[in-house]
């Protein structure tokens, strides 16, 4: 799964339950919020005060931590 600032928190968390913490350690309640079923990183970023950038950052250094990129795997 490519993790970018347009990636829907919930499908993050349900393919990285691992990721919940960048989402804890900045103050995004994330697995309680209705809003993370539809919202994307972006949004959820911007609508508590941080830079969506660094938050998918944070993202796919966790998962890179876990074994899992983050990033799109080149196909071809």
């Amino acid at each position: 799964m490519e993790i970018t600032r347009e990636t829907i928190i919930a499908d993050v968390l349900r393919e990285h339950p691992e990721c919940a913490e960048v989402f804890e350690r900045h103050g995004m309640p994330c697995q309680t919020c209705a809003g993370a079923t539809s919202g994307t990183i972006a949004e959820g970023a911007i609508m508590h005060n941080l830079d969506p950038d660094v938050i998918v950052h944070e993202l796919r250094e966790c998962c890179a931590r876990h074994g899992h990129t983050g990033e799109r795997k080149n196909t071809h």
